[in-house]
């Protein structure tokens, strides 16, 4: 269950392609576009390489994810916790667990170069720095 919950959040990116291909004839979107867009870019850049407009998709996700799980936790201590102290052992577990993910896991399970854990991190770790620091009193 948690293996699928995880892997939903990690292909969403992947099924929410905007951009659309030919494959055989017809024009696709989505998952099966975006995985024509990495064919093309691996063919084109090397093995664990996808190009600034692939990565650059990539991470605007990783932002939007660091933001909603920003808002969800700050929710979430005031409702549930009612206090501030709730949010930083939150957000300080978030940034474990992200560590864990992008230094340990990712590599394991799909190869993931450091340099790609690197930008990941901080991409998801900018915004909740950013919150740190424009709302801590």
């Amino acid at each position: 269950m948690i293996k699928d919950i995880y892997f939903f959040f990690v292909t969403l990116p992947d099924r929410l392609y905007p951009f659309s291909c030919e494959i055989e004839g017809t024009l696709v979107r989505g998952r099966r576009s975006y995985e024509q867009a990495v064919e093309r870019a691996l063919k084109t850049y090397g093995l664990n390489r996808l190009g600034y407009k692939l990565m650059l998709y990539r991470e605007f996700f990783h932002f939007v994810g660091s933001v909603i799980f920003i808002i969800v936790a700050t929710l979430l201590s005031k409702i549930y916790f009612g206090s501030d102290a709730a949010l930083y052992v939150l957000l300080g577990a978030a940034v474990v667990a992200l560590f864990f993910q992008e230094f340990y896991l990712h590599p394991k399970l799909y190869g993931q170069h450091f340099k790609k854990g690197v930008t990941d991190f901080f991409v998801w770790l900018a915004p909740m720095a950013s919150y740190f620091f424009l709302f801590n009193k």
